[in-house]
């Protein structure tokens, strides 16, 4: 096994390249992902196995942004928890918004989470080498997954 470090949003990144992208909102493929490209069993077997690592480290980091969110936000009156991005909002007649505040509240959130998105983990992976990829044809670029595939001198 191999040990890469990787900072958080990293993490994320690493998700949507293995398990691809749906729009939430039309339910349209954005981008396949690269386990659901055409690779031999082993090597889905092991990109599979990364990806559940990536999915565990991704869900403890959404456990620390609800957590910053609980620190930050405010309960609405059905005990729902949010923060704002803007307060003290003025609008006209026809409800344009004519002036707004940025919520310092949001602001803190924001670089809180921006902090906690730059630390680094450790990832242990199965080593993966360029070769193995060789007859992969793709479109995707997988910036993230390259940096954990070993490449020849």
């Amino acid at each position: 096994m191999q040990k890469t470090s990787l900072k958080l949003y990293e993490f994320y990144n690493l998700e949507a390249e293995l398990n691809g992208v749906v729009n939430t909102q039309t339910g349209e493929v954005t981008s396949k992902g690269l386990i659901a490209e055409k690779i031999k069993m082993a090597k889905k077997y092991w990109l599979n196995d990364l990806s559940k690592k990536v999915l565990i480290e991704k869900q403890a980091c959404e456990e620390l942004k609800k957590e910053l969110i609980k620190k930050h936000g405010e309960a609405d009156e059905a005990g729902n928890i949010s923060i704002a991005m803007h307060i003290n909002i003025v609008t006209d007649e026809e409800g344009k918004t004519v002036s707004r505040d940025v919520n310092p509240k949001f602001v803190e959130f924001q670089n809180e989470f921006n902090a906690l998105l730059n630390e680094d983990r450790e990832l242990e992976h199965k080593e993966f080498q360029l070769e193995d990829f060789e007859n992969v044809e793709t479109e995707g670029a997988y910036a993230t997954f390259l940096k954990l595939v070993k490449v020849p001198e």
